[in-house]
């Protein structure tokens, strides 16, 4: 490709690393939407152990071909507390590994005259997303479109700069930015920070150092790339500290504190001391400049994994001093990452399926508490579940409008299942909390009415409230175990928890009535049936919860 101008060709330049920078950015999210239904069995194993972490790291970041995509996914994960820091450190190395493919897929680019015939992935895609109506379909064909866009802005991008190393100012540009490996460092540094893409620069890099005929060294060369590296880690902090999440800022800081300690000690091997440069100059013929700058960038990151594979309980440990909690933590804390919504629509699901979880814990205390209130008939119980019943009431509203954002998104069958079954379970359990209140209404009255009466009967009827809210409390754990992990054995049991609810209700009914007709009962204001009635539908809430989960499967 010829250019009339220098200013044509800083133009197409400029064009062409736009459009690779939007073509890995819709390759990454269209292998996001292709891998939505494996990311559960993915959380499986991501946090067995480090090296698997380290491993499902690198190979998602290989996949996406963006580190940066990468690290805001994990920390959106280590924020709504599906896996903890260890693993999360450990999936951010293997993300190191991952990125350096892109610079390699660069050199094969440069390097293998067949790549050019990627570009006709171009046709393919758009084709098949006019010929098939299918969303899985569409969603491989833009895939193809992706990686034809991103071989076809290699091939222009490198035309430009072939035309650009010849002008003046790219002369003198390079001179100034190459004095040393220190001066390229921090170039390159503010550069990616500027453009929140390593993989973008480092292209960038790529592609100027094999047209610049020896205008740049290969120290300084290399010493863009660590810059590169630190630069990137820009966007994980800008994430972090806009989420004001205080995981998701440590796993960013270990991002800056591994780059940077990294990129520094190989500093010195690239200046004053040469011997970076001279072993991959040993390996590498410098006749194929691009090929040494990516094993240079893929040294890098193997360097840092091998030193801080063994360090990650160190880096924990320094992370959770430096960044510390201003406020305790609420006992029930209900989060809801909303980066995850745009990052991948499963795992949005799956934290608002936790933050659910969470209110039926809340429900479950508040349950303790009425029931610690009948035996003690102590007042500072009640005011404790009202304080929790304020909690879910709060909450639901904002897993419902969580929810709500969600449903703009893109969802397989399953995702659309679950989504409408978690709105139904959060409204079951605000509502279980709401009868919770009704019954101590109930129960305060009938204890102030009968405050000085002498007959037992108050006594009893406390103690059959009690056995009914033993049972209400068996039936929200069992359903607290259901919104978890959906069990058929703990749907049975759920199912025969409400029948018992049932058969007590009606039994105690009948006996009161009994009462009544033999006039050994008081005539209060008392409405025991409706008490009961309010028992009857807490147990009819949570049998509801369990089927709208089994309606998941």
């Amino acid at each position: 490709m010829q250019f009339t101008s220098i200013s044509i060709a800083i133009i197409f330049a400029l064009a062409s690393l736009g459009l690779f920078i939007f073509s890995t950015k819709k390759l990454s999210n269209s292998l996001k939407i292709l891998g939505d239904s494996k990311f559960k069995q993915i959380l499986l194993y991501i946090s067995k152990n480090n090296f698997i972490s380290l491993l499902i790291g690198t190979l998602l970041t290989t996949l996406i071909q963006s580190s940066d995509g990468a690290v805001a996914l994990i920390m959106s994960l280590l924020a709504a507390r599906f896996i903890n820091l260890r693993s999360a450190i450990a999936f951010l190395l293997g993300a190191n590994i991952g990125t350096a493919t892109t610079s390699l897929i660069v050199s094969f680019q440069a390097n293998f005259a067949f790549t050019e015939y990627f570009i006709l992935l171009i046709f393919v895609g758009v084709f098949g997303t006019l010929i098939f109506k299918k969303t899985s379909l569409i969603n491989l064909f833009t895939i193809l479109i992706s990686i034809g866009m991103i071989f076809f802005s290699l091939k222009i991008m490198s035309s430009a700069a072939k035309e650009i190393v010849k002008s003046e100012f790219f002369v003198n540009a390079v001179k100034f930015v190459g004095i040393n490996p220190w001066s390229s460092f921090l170039f390159s540094f503010i550069l990616t920070g500027i453009l929140q893409s390593s993989s973008a620069s480092i292209t960038l890099y790529q592609i100027m150092y094999t047209s610049s005929q020896n205008l740049l060294n290969l120290n300084s060369a290399i010493g863009l790339i660590f810059g590169a590296n630190v630069g990137t880690t820009l966007t994980g902090l800008i994430i972090a500290y806009s989420s004001k999440n205080i995981n998701s800022k440590k796993i960013a800081i270990v991002w800056g504190i591994t780059n940077l300690s990294i990129s520094i000690l190989l500093l010195f091997f690239l200046s004053p001391l040469g011997y970076y440069a001279d072993f991959i100059n040993l390996i590498i013929s410098p006749k194929n400049k691009s090929l040494q700058l990516s094993i240079a960038h893929l040294f890098f990151n193997l360097i840092l994994v091998s030193i801080f594979i063994w360090l990650i309980k160190p880096l924990e440990n320094l992370v959770n001093k430096i960044t510390r909690d201003k406020f305790n933590r609420r006992e029930y804390e209900i989060i809801l990452p909303h980066e995850l919504i745009n990052q991948n629509t499963y795992l949005a699901i799956k934290a608002s399926q936790k933050a659910i979880q969470i209110q039926s814990k809340i429900a479950l205390k508040g349950f303790n508490l009425l029931n610690a209130y009948i035996q003690n008939i102590d007042k500072n119980k009640i005011d404790e579940f009202d304080n929790l019943a304020h909690i879910v009431d709060t909450s639901r509203h904002e897993i419902y409008k969580y929810l709500i954002k969600i449903n703009t998104k893109k969802m397989s069958k399953y995702d659309s299942k679950l989504h409408l079954s978690l709105v139904l379970s959060s409204q079951s359990i605000a509502k279980i909390m709401h009868l919770g209140t009704k019954i101590i209404a109930e129960l305060k009255f009938l204890i102030k009415t009968h405050k000085h009466s002498k007959t037992n009967l108050v006594q009893l009827i406390l103690h059959e409230i009690k056995d009914l809210i033993n049972i209400i409390q068996s039936l929200i754990e069992n359903v607290s175990k259901q919104l978890q992990n959906y069990s058929q054995q703990q749907s049975s049991l759920i199912s025969k928890l409400k029948e018992n609810v049932d058969s007590l209700s009606f039994e105690f009914l009948n006996l009161y009535i009994d009462k009544l007709k033999n006039n050994t009962v008081i005539n209060y204001d008392f409405d025991y049936s409706r008490l009961l009635r309010s028992i009857e539908r807490i147990a009819h809430h949570c049998l509801r919860i369990d089927k709208y989960m089994q309606n998941t499967i």
